[in-house]
């Protein structure tokens, strides 16, 4: 027997997500969550940030790592689109200062 609250909490939302921010939620949310880390200490180059980031969480190597995808994307347009990110799916996809200061100076990881 199914829970009778079921459908009532996984109903079709009003407006389907695209497939483009599935991909985008995807990869971004990992991208940003490896630049934070390179913020913090955590990481300490771009090598061990790509390496880390496909052996370590997964993220697709056919990107070359989560800091080459950002640079390949190309930083100001990674900025924008997790700006839309976040305004659609919340803040965890707000950009890191550091990510922002590389954009403003036109600098790659």
């Amino acid at each position: 027997r199914l829970w009778p609250g079921l459908k009532a909490r996984f109903e079709k939302p009003e407006v389907q997500v695209t497939g483009r921010d599935i991909q985008d939620r995807l990869l971004f949310i990992q991208a940003i969550e490896t630049v934070r880390c390179v913020e913090e200490g955590v990481l300490r180059s771009t090598t061990d940030a790509n390496i880390g980031s496909m052996y370590g969480i997964g993220f697709p190597a056919w990107t070359g790592g989560a800091l080459q995808y950002i640079n390949q994307y190309g930083l100001k347009a990674f900025v924008a689109r997790a700006r839309v990110l976040a305004q659609r799916y919340g803040e965890r996809f707000d950009p890191p200062a550091l990510l922002l200061e590389k954009a403003l100076g036109e600098e790659v990881f």
